[in-house]
Formats: C-alpha cells, structure tokens, sequence
C-alpha cells in the first residue's frame, strides 16, 4: 500500500477567480499522527486552501485526494473528514448536548452510544457543564468550543475507511488564553492518536509549540514549509509578515519562540 493511500494529499493546487490567482501550485500531504498549521497574512490564500480541501471550492489545477482515492461518497468522507470553519451559525434553541449530538448524524451507533460520545467530547473540550445550557445563550468562545465538541464527534470513532482528519479554520479566534492553550493541547491528542490534523492559525508562537510542520502562504503561494524551526526564521517572518522579530529556543519547550523587536 503506498503512503499516499493512508495521506490527504493535494498535488499541484491552483484556484484563479476573475484573473487573480488565490492559489498558486500548493501540494502538500497531511499525515495521520501530525499537526500541519497553516500561517500566512490576510488574503495569503490560508481559507481558500481550507475550502479547497473541503470540497467547498473546485480548483482550476491539480487534485485532492483522501486516503488514496478522490472519489468517496459525502457519508463516506464525513466519517474521515471533520471540519470546523471559521465561523458558525446556529440559531435554533437546541441545547449544547443537542448541538453536540447532531455531529453523530454520519455514524451508525445507537443513540446511548451516540450520548456517551457526546459526553466525552463535551468534556474533551472544557464544557460538560454547559450540556444543557441553550446554544443561543453562549458566549462567541463557549459556541467555538461547542462546534469543536461537535467535529470531534462526527470522527470519534475509528473507521474502516483509512484515517480521519481533523481540519480546523482559526479555532483559537475566539478563545481566551487559557482556552486556546486547551483547544491546541486537544488537537495535539488527537493528533498523538493517530489523527492528520491541519489547522489554520495567526499566533506564530502557537503553531510553533504545537505543529509537527507549518506552511506559510503568502499571495496565494508557499512561501515555505518545514518544521518549526525550518520556517519560523527571523527572515522568513520578515518577508511574509513584514514584522521584525528574534526567534530563540523555547526555554522550557522543544520549540521556537517569536519575540517581536
């Protein structure tokens, strides 16, 4: 079996909308067991890349591919492929347990399972307390939290198909401090048991403490990818960013840390 039959892999990407190249010859392979960050200024592509990735939006060039085949079926893909985007909009007043639950809808377990997933991925992200509490009356990052409780359990389970992956759009945006340490620490576990998790992120420092590897965008193409100590260069940071910074070693942590200058 080769490896790009256990990767989600996009080879040769291109997305061109009235003229304007969005994206320009992105390939990349995202692993099961690795964190891949995606950073980059707004308007680098780092969306377009995401709903690329989805199926949200057909490319002019290239192809995607989930686990060796680009052909699966929706409920079978659902199975392999959570997605959190960058916003989302419920106003129905279903409770937080009920908004949780409607993630189990690919899955064919019962409904005790169904609730016992719920509870688990509830309190995976901090907020089994919240478990009947109306969504509507949340708070912006309580909702965020609730929608990630939501993807986890859409692929909770392991499946027969090949391995899942987890792709998140800015999942911290909306978080406190404390809760994007939390949410970040979640998807390194999930990562650890075996998931391929791509995540879209602004915090250099974030990405460089919890990514396997980072692409950073910038108009539309790879400006570079490595790991965190190959990308996160005072000199790459300048180019893409156009912000001075020092990158040390992280006193406590096999990673980098970005300090601006």
């Amino acid at each position: 079996m080769s490896a790009t039959e256990h990767t989600l892999e996009l080879s040769n990407i291109g997305v061109h909308i009235g003229g304007k190249k969005l994206l320009d010859d992105i390939s990349l392979s995202v692993r099961p067991g690795e964190v891949i960050s995606v950073l980059g200024p707004n308007g680098a592509g780092k969306s377009t890349l995401m709903k690329t990735i989805t199926g949200d939006r057909v490319p002019c060039s290239g192809h995607v591919s989930l686990n060796g085949r680009s052909d699966w079926g929706a409920d079978q893909k659902a199975l392999m492929v959570g997605v959190l985007p960058q916003s989302s909009s419920l106003s129905f007043p279903f409770t937080v347990e009920e908004v949780v639950l409607l993630g189990r809808i690919p899955c064919a377990t019962d409904h005790r399972q169904n609730q016992e997933t719920t509870r688990q991925a509830l309190e995976k992200v901090d907020c089994l307390h919240l478990r009947d509490r109306l969504y509507t009356t949340l708070s912006g990052g309580e909702k965020q939290r609730v929608h990630m409780a939501r993807v986890l359990c859409q692929i909770w389970d392991e499946c027969p198909l090949g391995p899942r992956y987890l792709l998140l759009d800015e999942p911290t945006s909306a978080l406190d401090p404390a809760h994007q340490q939390h949410a970040l620490q979640v998807v390194r576990e999930q990562a650890d048991a075996g998931m391929g998790v791509f995540v879209i992120l602004h915090d250099l420092n974030l990405a460089a403490r919890y990514s396997d590897r980072i692409i950073v965008l910038k108009q539309g193409k790879m400006a570079a990818l490595g790991t965190p100590f190959e990308v996160l260069t005072p000199k790459t940071v300048q180019e893409v960013f156009d912000i001075d910074v020092d990158v040390l070693k992280h006193p406590s942590r096999p990673c980098p840390l970005v300090i601006n200058t």
